[in-house]
């Protein structure tokens, strides 16, 4: 009996979906994964120094992306221009001829991050970078306490190249205001690092800086964990609740009958 209903209220969802939405969903998903995986191919030919296959791909890559509805798809034009951005330097990357090998992984990476950002819905790729980034500003932090001023120089323009991989998609994914934090947080850092440094200024300011990014990944993961495990967790708890509310219901029938039998 309940296998049954279970089936029926399944179904009754499913119904409820227009067959031509759920075509457009699935076209779309289709091109957003075929674009996702091409960006991918592209950054793992880059680490294996194929430049020539990685500039065809880019040049497929161009074409299926000018395919897409990008009105349709609701994408931004600032949202565009920073892909686009970071699609040029990736081609840039590709085909200079005097550019050390870690630096056209990190720009390929930036693109691979910024179409991932655009195309993912839950769990972006670029969230991945939390250890790195927070252990480049405890790092700091670190080498300060130590008045090690070369040391936090180092580790800050490591910082720096971090933050330059991940900024395209940090825009895709971030609200203005908290980018703008972000930016400002850093842009201060490289003004009071010059000169006298301030050591006790330093390490105020890179409190602030640690605190927004702690702040800044846990609300992304926040904003972009997946809806449907709700959905499961919604599902599996009426399931248990119809499971209990029938086994309790069938308890009270026998319960009764038993009352009437000793009648």
């Amino acid at each position: 009996m309940r296998h049954v209903i279970y089936v029926m209220v399944f179904a009754i969802i499913m119904l409820s979906v227009p067959q031509s939405i759920k075509a457009d969903e699935s076209s779309s998903l289709h091109t957003w994964k075929n674009l996702n995986h091409t960006s991918d191919q592209i950054l793992q030919l880059v680490k294996q120094e194929d430049f020539e296959e990685a500039k065809q791909l880019l040049d497929y890559f161009s074409v299926s992306f000018l395919e897409v509805d990008f009105q349709e798809e609701g994408i931004t034009m600032s949202a565009l221009r920073t892909v686009t951005s970071s699609f040029e330097k990736a081609v840039e990357a590709v085909t200079a001829t005097d550019m050390a090998l870690d630096q056209r992984i990190f720009t390929v990476t930036g693109f691979r991050l910024a179409v991932d950002a655009l195309s993912s819905e839950h769990h972006p790729l670029w969230l991945h970078s939390e250890q790195s980034v927070m252990n480049s500003l405890e790092a700091m932090k670190k080498a300060i306490s130590e008045q090690e001023v070369q040391a936090f120089q180092h580790r800050f323009n490591e910082f720096l190249r971090h933050y330059e991989m991940i900024r395209p998609a940090l825009f895709i994914d971030l609200d203005p205001q908290q980018l703008q934090r972000v930016d400002s947080q850093i842009q201060f850092l490289e003004r009071i690092r010059n000169g006298n440094l301030d050591e006790a200024k330093v390490a105020s300011h890179l409190v602030v800086m640690e605190e927004e990014w702690i702040h800044l990944y846990q609300r992304v993961k926040e904003d972009t964990a997946d809806p449907s495990l709700w959905w499961v967790m919604i599902s599996i708890g009426g399931m248990i609740t119809m499971s209990l509310s029938y086994v309790g219901y069938r308890k009270y029938k026998a319960e009764k009958q038993k009352v009437r039998a000793k009648e």
